[in-house]
């Protein structure tokens, strides 16, 4: 039997919690919840986490501070987050994005968005997870199901690409809009990447 997917959900409210696990209940995870960042920190070191969702605004340590510490240790600097935020402002999405979030979700919620979102996303890391193996000669073959999901990240890739697009036409400095470039060049090696594992599948 294969392990669940570990996602770890960061938020200071207790509602949001409650709420997101309800979301998320049924989509096979492993659900591993805290309510600071510096718990947060320490769940991500000690857990084989794969994906993490950080909420902006929490006291004491905000979500930015949260993400600089877990890309700053080796450990957990390639742990997929994608952040929580009643934020909706370009400056604020920029900044995630330019910190190396992989998504955002705001809030109120929309359980379909939520599922769909983090699905992509943990089936992105998996894949990435699969290339490195392989490559290492650990893996000997990819699921048919794992196979049918790469569609489905692509065309989410081509969306988070429009996203940076979008934004790299608003009123934003030159700077911003090189850390935007660089962005959607990391979207492109990943579509690159995924285009090898079929390659290799193919094989």
């Amino acid at each position: 039997m294969s392990k669940k997917n570990s996602i770890l959900i960061v938020d200071d409210l207790e509602s949001n919690r409650i709420l997101l696990e309800k979301i998320l209940s049924k989509e096979g995870y492993k659900l591993i919840t805290c309510a600071e960042g510096n718990e947060a920190v320490k769940m991500a070191l000690e857990e084989d986490i794969d994906l993490v969702l950080l909420d902006i605004m929490m006291p004491k340590k905000d979500g930015f501070m949260v993400f600089e510490e877990l890309k700053a240790n080796s450990k957990s600097a390639e742990i997929p987050v994608i952040f929580i935020t009643v934020l909706t402002n370009d400056q604020d999405l920029l900044k995630a994005f330019k910190m190396g979030a992989v998504d955002y979700i705001t809030k109120p919620f929309t359980p379909t968005e939520v599922r769909i979102k983090i699905k992509t996303q943990i089936e992105l890391h998996n894949s990435r997870k699969l290339i490195a193996g392989k490559s290492n000669g650990t893996y000997d073959f990819v699921s048919d199901s794992h196979q049918n999901t790469i569609s489905a990240i692509n065309e989410q890739l081509i969306a988070i690409k429009k996203q940076i697009k979008n934004l790299n036409e608003t009123a934003l400095n030159q700077e911003d809009k090189n850390q935007l470039r660089d962005s959607l060049a990391f979207s492109i090696e990943v579509e690159e990447m995924l285009q090898q594992l079929v390659g290799k599948t193919s094989n």
